[in-house]
């Protein structure tokens, strides 16, 4: 991942815990795209055990406030399972809005699955 960082393609984060350091999930923007569409795809996952507690929802917060400010994203998207309903929540809790179903978007499991997206866009943005 350090080479995509390198190369501005993406980059990754982990998730600890602040007392123990514990990894517990990962977050991090891939499909990163410069020139007129200044946007990212952002991923995450966490360990099961840790869901429901809010660390991905401060994940989400702070990763969103780095691709803006740090990064100079106009748009960060993602795309959810519709039936994740909690993923979608996070991403609708941290300024997220729904924009579509992509229709048979991505295979899983021998299956052509559906993806809800969702974006967030810096309102703020100014090409640097």
């Amino acid at each position: 991942m350090e080479e995509n960082r390198e190369k501005d393609a993406g980059c990754s984060f982990g998730i600890c815990l602040k007392e123990e350091g514990t990894l517990i999930g990962q977050i991090g923007f891939f499909k990163v795209e410069r020139g007129p569409a200044q946007k990212a795809m952002i991923g995450y996952s966490m360990d099961q055990d840790h869901n429901g507690k809010g660390y991905m929802t401060e994940a989400v917060r702070l990763i969103v406030d780095y691709g803006f400010k740090e990064l100079n994203l106009h748009r960060i998207e993602a795309e959810v399972m519709p039936r994740n309903t909690g993923s979608i929540r996070i991403l609708e809790k941290t300024g997220f809005h729904k924009e579509g179903i992509a229709r048979k978007n991505v295979m899983i499991n021998g299956n052509w699955e559906d993806n809800q997206v969702l974006a967030v866009i810096n309102e703020e943005f100014k090409l640097k």
